[in-house]
């Protein structure tokens, strides 16, 4: 992994300047992915497509900011990626109700949240049992609402479908969408899922751990 100069972002609110990371080289050895498509790549780290202004504490996706890279080369801002956690994206969904925003705007919050959701309260079983307050359950299954009502209805998105199915328990549905995804390829994922719905199981589950696809 080679970082590239810090990007310089501009918040449409305040005009106050945040630093996030880029990179001028990178690679997915040693690589995790989930089910829900959460994935975590230790040479390759993703900067948040939303993020919150250090100055006046608003949200803003990444192409709403006026951005400029850093003239200094050396400046880095080495895994400075703007992550946020689940209260802050349904802060931030709250904020960005009363703003125009387009579908794929919509469709990437909501998925931040489901993603975030997970990985407090449904990713690793080995974890003590931590219980969502009300309004977080309430708010993330609106998310996934919104994410079934928005997905489009093409091959690409099949797995990702089945999957917000079978996490909310829809196991019949989420099969009958499996049956219909061809690709040759995705046919150790969609054998894994199927697994799951079998089992009735609604928790994210491990497709790749550390590189190595998991058995």
């Amino acid at each position: 992994m080679l970082p590239g100069p810090a990007n310089i972002l501009t918040c449409p609110f305040c005009g106050g300047e945040k630093r996030v990371m880029t990179l001028s080289s990178g690679n997915t050895f040693g690589g995790t992915v989930w089910s829900d498509t959460r994935r975590d790549y230790p040479m390759m780290p993703e900067v948040s497509p939303v993020q919150q202004c250090p100055h006046c504490k608003k949200y803003y996706f990444i192409e709403q900011a006026q951005s400029r890279y850093e003239d200094d080369p050396n400046h880095t801002s080495f895994m400075e990626l703007g992550k946020l956690c689940l209260s802050q994206l349904l802060e931030a969904k709250k904020q960005m109700n009363n703003l125009t925003l387009t579908k794929m705007q919509r469709w990437i919050l909501n998925h931040q949240i489901f993603l975030a959701y997970n990985d407090i309260y449904r990713r690793n079983a080995d974890k003590e049992v931590v219980i969502p307050a009300d309004d977080e359950r309430v708010q993330y299954g609106k998310s996934i609402q919104e994410l079934l009502d928005g997905i489009e209805e093409n091959h690409n998105y099949e797995l990702f479908h089945a999957e917000l199915l079978r996490e909310t328990g829809n196991f019949e549905e989420a099969a009958r969408i499996l049956e219909n995804h061809k690709s040759n390829d995705d046919k150790w994922v969609v054998d894994a899922m199927q697994r799951h719905i079998n089992d009735k199981d609604t928790e994210p589950f491990l497709l790749i751990n550390k590189g190595k696809q998991v058995e």
